[in-house]
């Protein structure tokens, strides 16, 4: 009798979370959604519309380390040949 019961209020948890629970869940979600969206679109068009060709640059990296390489007083590196016995 006690399986029952408890099998029959897990039913009906079961009814009350899907009938009534989860689409009040689901609205409330989709809610949030679209209003996240909108206030997306508003930030976008906050932008000033150029004209078409027109280039804005935002971001200007910081100016890179010259090296000096001076090739007539690079060093030679002396090497090796390595012969493949592989074969």
């Amino acid at each position: 009798m006690r399986l029952l019961q408890i099998i029959l209020l897990i039913v009906l948890v079961y009814y009350l979370v899907t009938k009534y629970i989860f689409p009040y869940l689901l609205t409330v979600f989709i809610r949030k959604a679209q209003e996240n969206f909108q206030q997306f679109q508003q930030g976008n068009h906050s932008q000033p519309i150029r004209k078409e060709g027109e280039i804005k640059v935002d971001y200007v990296p910081p100016s890179a380390k010259k090296t000096e390489f001076n090739p007539t007083e690079a060093e030679d590196v002396d090497f090796e040949e390595i012969k493949d016995n592989s074969k």
